[in-house]
Formats: C-alpha cells, sequence, structure tokens
C-alpha cells in the first residue's frame, strides 16, 4: 500500500492518482490529509502538496488538480529523461514537473472543454491538440510518467512490488457500409448503375451484374475472410455495426434491412457486436437510442460497447449520452488524420467529466490508428504504414497496453486500387501482436 498525502484531496486528484498509481501500476492506496500520520508512517509514501517533508517522494503539486473552473492553462515544457513535461515542479521536487496534472490534462481531455477550431466535421482535429503541437502523439506519455513515479518510489522502497498491467491485443472492425451492392433498393441501385454508367465503370456494372445474379460473392461480405485468421491466430474481435436510418453520412443498409439484420446476426455468433452510433446520433440522443434499441432487438443482447461513426465526440455530451444509455466502453478516443495517442496513454481509462466534476463509470479504450488514417489521410503505402504499425505494437507491449486498432469490412475486399496489399499488412499485425 501506497501513502499518499495532500493538503486536500479533491476529485481530480483521487481520480489521477487511482488511475497512474492502482491501475497502472498496480498499488493499494491510502490518502490522508493528516500531516502527523503521513510523517508517521512507514508504508511507501509520496507528498503531494506545495511543500517538502522529510520523507517520501515529493511531488510538488501544480494547481490543476485543486481548480474547479476550466480555462486556458498557461505552462511551460521541458525535457525529463527523453520525454516532453509539462506543469514544471521546483528544483526540491522529485521530479522536474508535476506528473498528475500533466496525466490528469490529457486523459480528462480538458483542451477539448476549452474552444478549439474544429475541422469540417466539427471535430476537435489533431493538429490542433498539444501533443500533436509538442510532436509527442506518438508517445503514451501517462503511462510514461507513471513509470518515472514507480523509479521514485522504487528508489526508497526497493521491496515494493510494481504490478503493471499486462498486455492485450484486441481487434476491431467498423461496418461503415455491409455491402457494396447487396440490399441498397431498387432507386439506389439504379442511380449506382447510371452512375457507373456515366463513369464508363463497365466492371463495375459487371460486378454488380454478377453479384445480383448470385454468380458472385458481395465484395464487402469480407466476415470469413477475419474469422479465418481469428481462429488461426486465436485473438478477439468486436465489430461495430452502423446500424442507422439512412443519411448524408449513414449509407450502410437502413436498420430495417432484413439483409444486414441476417449479417448481423451471423457475426453476433462468433464475435462481440457493438453499437457504431450514426454521423447524426451525436448530436440527437433519441436517434442513438433508436439505433442501440434497434441492433439490441435484432441481437437478442444487451448492447454494451460503442464506437461513434466518423469518430465524432463532444465533450461530455457525446459519452453522457453513452452513460444514460447504459453504454460501459467506448472505442472512439482517438484521431482521424493522425495516429497517435489522443489521450496520451495506450491502456483503458474511466471517462472523468470536468464539468461535473466526478469520474464516471464508462471505460474509454483509446486506439492509435485506423486503416483510413494511412490510406486516405497521409496516403501512405501499406509497406510505409508497416513499419509504423509495428512501432505501435512494441509501445503496447512496453507498457502493458491495450491495443485496439481500427480497420474496416470493405478495405478487406481490396476491391479499390487503394486497399491492395492491407491484407497482407494486417495478417502481419496479428501475427505481431499475438
Amino acid at each position: 500500500m501506497i501513502l499518499v498525502y495532500s493538503e486536500k484531496t479533491t476529485a481530480r486528484f483521487r481520480y489521477i492518482a487511482r488511475l497512474m498509481l492502482q491501475n497502472l501500476l498496480g498499488q493499494e492506496l491510502r490518502f490522508t490529509n493528516d500531516l502527523e500520520e503521513y510523517l508517521q508512517s512507514t508504508l511507501p509514501k509520496i507528498n503531494y502538496s506545495k511543500n517538502p517533508l522529510q520523507s517520501g517522494v515529493y511531488i510538488q503539486s501544480a494547481n490543476l488538480l485543486f481548480e474547479t473552473d476550466i480555462f486556458q492553462q498557461d505552462f511551460q515544457v521541458s525535457e525529463y529523461e527523453g520525454e516532453k513535461v509539462f506543469f514544471l515542479s521546483g528544483k526540491l521536487s522529485s521530479l522536474p514537473f508535476d506528473p498528475f496534472a500533466a496525466s490528469f490534462f490529457l486523459v480528462s481531455r480538458y483542451e477539448e472543454y476549452i474552444p478549439f477550431i474544429a475541422d469540417n466535421h466539427n471535430r476537435f482535429a489533431a493538429k490542433e491538440s498539444f501533443m500533436f503541437k509538442q510532436g509527442v502523439l506518438h508517445r503514451p506519455l501517462v503511462n510514461q510518467y507513471a513509470e518515472f513515479i514507480a523509479e521514485k518510489l522504487l528508489e526508497q522502497n526497493p521491496s515494493l512490488e510494481i504490478k503493471r498491467k499486462k498486455y492485450e491485443f484486441v481487434n476491431t472492425v467498423d461496418i461503415d457500409n455491409a455491402y457494396a451492392f447487396q440490399g441498397k433498393g431498387l432507386v439506389r441501385t439504379v442511380g449506382a448503375y447510371a452512375n457507373d454508367l456515366f463513369k464508363l465503370r463497365f466492371t463495375e456494372i459487371k460486378d454488380r451484374t454478377r453479384t445480383f445474379l448470385g454468380l458472385l460473392k458481395d465484395p464487402y461480405e469480407t466476415f470469413d475472410y477475419q474469422l479465418s485468421l481469428q481462429e488461426k491466430y486465436g485473438y478477439r474481435s468486436i465489430y461495430f455495426a452502423l446500424f442507422s436510418r439512412l443519411g448524408q453520412y449513414d449509407r450502410s443498409l437502413t436498420l430495417h434491412s432484413n439483409r444486414l439484420q441476417r449479417y448481423l446476426k451471423g457475426i453476433n455468433d462468433f464475435c462481440e457486436v457493438g453499437i457504431h452510433p450514426s454521423y447524426r446520433s451525436n448530436s440527437h440522443v433519441s436517434i442513438m437510442e433508436e439505433e442501440l434499441h434497434g441492433l439490441e432487438n435484432v441481437l437478442n443482447i444487451d448492447v454494451t460497447k460503442s464506437r461513434q461513426h466518423f469518430l465524432k465526440l463532444s465533450f461530455p455530451e457525446t459519452y453522457r449520452h453513452l452513460i444514460d444509455l447504459e453504454i460501459t466502453d467506448d472505442y472512439s478516443m482517438g484521431f482521424a488524420a493522425e495516429s497517435g495517442f489522443r489521450a496520451g496513454i495506450c491502456t483503458p481509462f474511466r471517462f472523468y467529466d470536468l464539468e461535473l466534476e466526478t469520474e464516471t463509470p464508462l471505460i474509454v479504450h483509446p486506439f492509435a490508428f485506423m486503416d483510413g488514417t494511412y490510406i486516405y489521410y497521409k496516403q501512405m503505402s501499406p509497406d510505409d504504414a508497416w513499419n509504423e504499425i509495428l512501432q505501435y505494437i512494441e509501445v503496447y507491449k512496453k507498457y502493458g497496453g491495450e491495443f485496439t486498432p481500427i480497420w474496416h469490412n470493405r478495405i478487406f475486399s481490396e476491391r479499390e486500387p487503394e486497399w491492395k496489399g492491407w491484407n497482407h499488412i494486417f495478417e502481419e499485425m496479428v501475427k505481431a501482436a499475438t
């Protein structure tokens, strides 16, 4: 057990101390505001205050964890043992920065509560983030900051046993569009034929016709391929299904489609299925509720996992909606245009509602990359992307993270020129990750 002293134990400090010391380092905690208890204790201990005491690891506290307002933070950035650090401390502190304040700033998504320049989908863009501007988006700083604390604790308590998280690989697949041709209805199908003819895409016309005649499997029906690899290498997968009404950015089959319902039932027989709330649902909780309950009724299960379509997150509204709908786990924490760690961490953590100043039961599962980031935003070749993917896997293994990459069922078809070669990279990733 570690004794943690502070003059005042706030909700913010209790939250981040538990995350770093308990969840990441496996330590039981006892909080105290009693100075005499701290000084007399023989337990491994941390002094988190403005004043150095006679014993324990001294972390000079910044103001952030004792505030209740949300405002633009002004802090300097430095380096310590090769890592960028901020919320800098004085010379008497055991570390030259406040790892608790810095980590809380990152995992709470503090900067996303402050007005920012949104992208064309009204999202917080990677280039707006502190970590991107510092060139460290690829680093799980919170995990490393916890390691810095562990080093200082072990210096004073060599027999202390650090129990780090165990690395885990969970593949995730988004089903934005279950079928390339099937089930689109007469109007959409006629329109697609006309568009193909206008653009002289005769191969597309041929494949569409052969699919309708039952001579060719729909190209986007790639689940059998994915399942064969899952059985071969023994990993777990979660599928996030877009189950909505049609919209500008919601182009799968409608939630009333019998074909889509049968398809998702088949996947649910072998893998866990979560909801992929539609583009429109992000600002309308009633739409999200319709989609979630509709999917639950079709699968006859309680759906408890979610990932936002287009990764649309608005703090704190999106996560409050998920909590209200009894979603327990969200997998949206990452960027579309850049790979890396949006919240500066590679392990799951509970969402902290900054406006309500409370830790919630919603568990956030951060991801480092998705296929579309490399294909559409960075326009990288599969081989070039592989080097970066492998580096991320090594980082996850080093820190005992939960590796949850994002893939899309349609990419596995390798139907488009930019999709070719990615199945090989996917299998190489699986072999390296398992």
